[in-house]
């Protein structure tokens, strides 16, 4: 097997990893809820977090991962092309954000609280809020090839953000059918949501900018 082959093989393997580790922890975290939740206790049923963005950036990077996974082994030149690099670069974003936000905001927060921080990354979270993501950039980064990556793929990057962003405001701050999951409103502080959001948007292309960065400074030859 030679060097390119290796890498297509590898980057087939991670993606499929990535999709089965998430069918398996999406629903066991929606019947069971994850160890943080149990722990914290509340009035949400375990299955109403499908509406968190850990669950659906997961969903969605699972999704493309094995659309790319399949991919990969179907085309055998000329993958991936421009557009499946737009989808990988905008899922591996999203997870992305969703395991910087654990990882600096929330499990300090509840260390600062007095509680465990490692909380928020054992079980099936360690799937969903650390390693997957992490994969999906290592992926990424060196196994995707050469083709050039503009703004306008990067700036495609944050609509999976906004597009939650939108639902999030309209139902923790309008309809209050939400609880305020990641306490972006600061304890009921509404006006800073918007803010808040805007700070996630300049993350998130912030994220994208640099796994695009990175993976032009690597110079890799896949597929290409």
């Amino acid at each position: 097997m030679g060097k390119l082959e290796f890498k297509k093989y590898l980057f087939t393997i991670i993606n499929l990893f990535i999709f089965v580790t998430t069918a398996i922890a999406v629903p066991i975290t929606l019947l069971v809820g994850s160890r943080s939740t149990r722990l914290d206790g509340g009035d949400i049923p375990y299955w109403q977090h499908i509406a968190t963005f850990t669950i659906l950036s997961n969903i969605f990077l699972g999704i493309v991962a094995l659309v790319l996974a399949i991919l990969s082994v179907i085309k055998k030149e000329k993958f991936p092309t421009n557009t499946q690099l737009n989808w990988y670069l905008a899922a591996t974003s999203a997870g992305l954000v969703t395991f910087f936000t654990v990882i600096l905001f929330l499990a300090p927060m509840r260390a600062i609280n007095g509680k465990n921080y490692f909380d928020m990354i054992v079980e099936t979270m360690f799937f969903l809020h650390f390693l997957n993501p992490v994969l999906a950039a290592t992926a990424f980064i060196f196994l995707t090839g050469n083709r050039t990556i503009n703004l306008k793929s990067r700036l495609l990057a944050t609509l999976p953000v906004l597009f939650y962003a939108i639902p999030y405001f309209l139902n923790v701050v309008i309809f209050k059918t939400w609880p305020d999951f990641y306490g972006l409103t600061f304890g009921g502080k509404y006006f800073l949501l918007p803010l808040v959001f805007a700070a996630f948007i300049l993350l998130v292309f912030g994220i994208a900018s640099l796994l695009v960065f990175l993976r032009r400074k690597i110079k890799t030859n896949l597929f290409n």
